[in-house]
């Protein structure tokens, strides 16, 4: 299955998770929460609202095996958000503000760069997650 043959249900997908988050089975889930970090990236996550929901994000990376994305995730909290991720990309910004900027700059290049050595994979793993569950058919 490719994403154009997705593509409605990927709309159906995104119409409920903006609507109704919690109304997402698991597999829409996983789509809704990872189709967007394999777009953008991990630095992307954190300056939208998508972040709001990163232990969520963390939980579906670890689901479909990308586990040492998950743990740069995890590093990366630990290190700037130790009392937890705020809501909003603004909180998020402030936050990061409050660090020297060639550091965080530096962690965010870091981040990056291991994410998209693994970008491929990861969008192959979602694809596949997609035509396995029939989701993309719905």
């Amino acid at each position: 299955m490719t994403r154009e043959e997705a593509q409605e249900a990927w709309v159906k997908v995104c119409e409920l998770g903006f609507s109704n988050y919690p109304r997402l089975n698991r597999a829409q889930r996983v789509w809704f929460n990872l189709e967007p970090l394999s777009l953008g990236g991990l630095w992307d996550l954190y300056m939208n609202h998508h972040a709001d929901r990163i232990e969520v994000i963390i939980e579906d990376l670890d689901y479909l095996n990308f586990s040492s994305l998950a743990n740069q995730l995890r590093q990366f909290n630990q290190t700037y958000f130790p009392k937890g991720v705020p809501m909003g990309p603004d909180a998020r910004r402030a936050q990061l503000d409050r660090f020297p900027e060639e550091q965080v700059t530096q962690s965010i290049e870091s981040l990056d760069a291991e994410f998209w050595k693994k970008s491929r994979e990861l969008e192959s793993a979602i694809l596949d997650h997609i035509h396995q569950t029939g989701i993309g058919k719905r």
